[in-house]
């Protein structure tokens, strides 16, 4: 008996004539030997615990160019590729097609061992992503690119990608989806004349048929159906039963059935339906994939962060939202605001943190034409940049779901698939093993009835609710100037019962009035206040500044939350803020008011008052969402406009609130029960919001992006908030429906499976229509009468 043929130790191929043998064991290739010696030189031979052969097979690698990633030698190329950089180290992200698995995952995340320029190593299996910190000093991108494709995850490089552009998996699927086409259409027209016939064919021509029916079935089974077997085993191998292993069960009893029965002479089979299963399998997970690539495009070309930045023109400063930016471009980002796109520093120095990029809030110096990465957030001093690309909403989006901030749990609507994918699994084995067992010993009944019971039990559907459903509430709301953190926020909305409201900034807009009382303020200390309230984003503090310009010498600037900001502005120390804020440098006068805001220069001081117009349409906002929710007003205010607001609120007002004091009322509120949303500017009320089970910031022509908040919402579509949290309720009940409509399916389908009157091609058809049905209703009712937002 000849011996088995020997399988590589590394990627699990068979060796052939041209393998190579050593005394750790057999390779397919020369490279599959480098690779396995590489990680038991740098002790990574956990690699292989996960799965034996998890490993990429390099028998191509000989042949391809060994300049492929010269192009990455280019700066502008680099320029072009890097994501950011902290002063120390840049961020990389590489597209890696051949990750599969935990194990490439695990080695994927070991790069430091390979390359002391390297910081640390993140891996995606999701997005087959590999994000890479490294030290320009020590490594190079082509290092890296290199290094990756030697362990054979060759990355793709070109990271600005055409709209047109087709992923890998996506032409896979359709090749594979092609080609069970292709066969099934093929062994149909070989079954009309035994149909058509009504009686048995001439025993060369079944023959004949059989063969040919049998030449079109290995590539199926073997390429338009190996995900679905590859899936399985992975399942079984880590002892975990997922919504794969019935299918591929139900397709291999199917197979195998049909070929004994041709080789036996016992039946025709069912191959002809056997590859119309895989076909409509295909059909289910191409609509599938569409319908994800259809929400993924909706959040991010659709749907924009609502923010703005403050742009040089001439002397003077211009908003302008962020997604209208073009290189060249000159922007002035104030202290706490996100860089929005790749930019060049033009001050002399500067300081930013990497909160999200990289989840440490340490400040960074920085120096004039040093490369500045979306996502820094400035500290200290505002710095004029000049823009080097345009703005990616994506990475925005990415940079703010960040882990670092993620800290609420997870909906249980959200996870229903990893809660109930096993058991159900389980329980579809069971009906299976039932269903042979009853119709035994009528083996072919048995057989279909089987099949047709694995293949029906397939609760894809009600996977398929959640994701699609919020995934359709993020673009809808995205398009209204709502911009949702992640799709289960939804859920939380649609749970709330209590509001609270910050008023200036949210309820009411600071506009710059009269000013008074100046006393020994000039012009030329006015102007220099009003420097300095520029480099805040604190309503008043932007109401105050106006248009006026960040140039000249500012330095040392200090910002407390919710009390004021100083600093020293052409060599004179000033101050603005509270009054108790602006006493700590400057003498006030006697008998002076606590209920203006105050200024001091070089000890001069002066006051003046804003006025706060309500925002067109929030006092009868409050009111509509008071007959339905509690509402509270929570403000750092003193309490001269209460009456203003008591109709909306009544007396659940509270003045004079420092922060800590808006985090212990949200607190209180949830400690008694009920389900807390805070809407605020992001800056007084960052713990409140980020203690509520929903926060909201307001966007009013800035650039800061709240890391606490779950929604960022543009100011002037804030009288949408009862229909999204309408919105809100129906994405609940839709997801509801959405199960119902499954489980009843199921609950039919498995019935007629088991009673015998549905056939394995039939159940082909209906998993495929029962997607799309859900799909359907997901899609169609989110869409119907959602919120609406003009002037995107």
């Amino acid at each position: 008996m000849p011996a088995a043929p020997a399988l590589c130790r590394h990627c699990g191929d068979r060796c052939g004539t041209h393998g190579v043998h050593t005394a750790a064991g057999s390779f397919c290739c020369i490279g599959c030997a480098s690779v396995f010696e590489l990680l038991q030189a740098h002790g990574l031979s956990q690699f292989y615990a996960c799965d034996p052969d998890a490993g990429v097979s390099q028998r191509t690698a000989s042949t391809r160019d060994a300049d492929r990633f010269a192009v990455l030698d280019d700066p502008a190329v680099a320029l072009r590729l890097v994501d950011s950089h902290d002063g120390t180290f840049s961020h990389v992200t590489f597209s890696v097609p051949s990750l599969h698995c935990a194990s490439c995952l695990w080695l994927l995340e070991q790069l430091w061992r390979f390359d002391e320029g390297i910081g640390r190593s993140e891996a995606d299996l999701m997005r087959r992503t590999v994000r890479v910190a490294f030290r320009p000093d020590r490594t190079t991108l082509r290092a890296l690119a290199e290094r990756l494709a030697s362990l054979g995850y060759e990355p793709i490089v070109d990271g600005e990608r055409s709209a047109g552009h087709m992923p890998q998996a996506r032409r896979d699927l359709y090749l594979k989806l092609g080609l069970a086409g292709f066969a099934v259409g093929n062994m149909m027209l070989f079954s009309i004349p035994r149909y058509a016939n009504g009686a048995p064919l001439d025993p060369a021509f079944q023959r004949l048929f059989d063969a040919l029916n049998v030449m079109f079935a290995i590539p199926v089974l073997v390429y338009s159906a190996a995900d679905f077997f590859r899936a399985a085993w992975q399942s079984v191998r880590m002892r975990v039963m997922t919504l794969d292993v019935p299918v591929a069960m139900g397709l291999a009893v199917l197979f195998v059935r049909s070929l004994w029965d041709i080789l036996t002479r016992s039946g025709e089979g069912f191959l002809d339906s056997f590859a119309g299963l895989v076909f409509f399998l295909l059909i289910g997970r191409l609509f599938q994939q569409m319908a994800f690539d259809r929400i993924a495009f909706d959040r991010t070309v659709r749907s924009f962060l609502p923010l703005s930045v403050r742009v040089a023109t001439g002397a003077r400063m211009a908003m302008r939202r962020i997604e209208d930016l073009a290189p060249g471009d000159v922007i002035v980002v104030r202290p706490q605001e996100v860089v929005p796109a790749d930019a060049c520093l033009l001050d002399t120095h500067g300081r930013i943190d990497l909160a999200f990029v990289t989840g440490e809030q340490h400040p960074v110096p920085v120096q004039a034409g040093d490369t500045i990465g979306a996502g820094a957030r400035i500290v200290g001093e505002a710095l004029r940049l000049q823009v080097l690309r345009r703005v990616s909403h994506s990475r925005l989006a990415e940079l703010w779901n960040n882990p670092v901030f993620t800290q609420k749990p997870s909906h249980w609507l959200t996870t229903v698939s990893a809660r109930f994918g096993q058991w159900f699994t389980i329980g579809a084995l069971a009906l299976a093993a039932l269903g042979f067992w009853a119709w035994w010993p009528d083996v072919r009944m048995a057989a279909q009835v089987t099949t047709a019971v694995l293949i029906i039990a397939c609760p894809c559907a009600l996977t398929l609710a959640a994701p699609i459903t919020l995934g359709t509430t993020l673009g809808m709301l995205g398009q209204a100037g709502v911009y949702l953190k992640q799709g289960a926020v939804a859920l939380d909305l649609s749970r709330v019962d209590t509001i609270a409201f910050d008023k200036t900034g949210t309820l009411a807009t600071a506009e710059a009035a009269a000013t008074v009382d100046l006393d020994g303020l000039d012009d030329r200390d006015w102007a220099r206040v009003r420097r300095l309230a520029a480099q805040s984003i604190h309503p008043v503090s932007r109401a105050l500044a106006g248009r006026a310009a960040v140039e000249g010498d500012i330095r040392d600037v200090r910002e407390v939350v919710g009390e004021g900001i100083r600093g020293v502005v052409d060599d004179a120390i000033v101050a603005v803020g509270t009054a108790s804020f602006v006493s700590r440098v400057a003498e006030l006068p006697t008998g002076y008011s606590g209920g203006r805001t105050w200024a001091s220069v070089d000890g001069r001081t002066g006051s003046f008052a804003l006025a706060t117009p309500e925002r067109a349409g929030m006092a009868e906002t409050a009111a509509a969402l008071g007959a339905s929710h509690e509402t509270w007003l929570l403000s750092g205010d003193h309490d001269e406009e209460a009456p203003r607001w008591r109709r909306a609120f009544g007396d659940r007002m509270r003045f004079r609130q420092a922060p800590e004091d808006k985090l212990r009322t949200v607190q209180a509120r949830q400690s008694a029960g009920r389900h807390v949303l805070m809407i605020g500017d992001g800056l007084n009320d960052a713990g409140a919001l980020a203690a509520a089970d929903v926060g909201i910031a307001v966007s009013d022509d800035t650039a800061c992006l709240v890391p606490a908040c779950d929604v960022v919402i543009r100011g002037d579509r804030l009288t949408l908030l009862p229909a999204v949290l309408r919105y809100a309720r129906r994405a609940r009940a839709v997801i509801v429906l959405c199960f119902v409509v499954s489980v009843l399916y199921n609950v039919i389908g498995l019935t007629l499976a088991l009673t015998g009157r549905l056939t394995p091609l039939a159940t082909a058809i209906l998993m495929p229509v029962s997607s799309l049905t859900v799909v359907g209703l997901s899609v169609g009712l989110m869409r119907v009468r959602a919120p609406r937002g003009s002037g995107q």
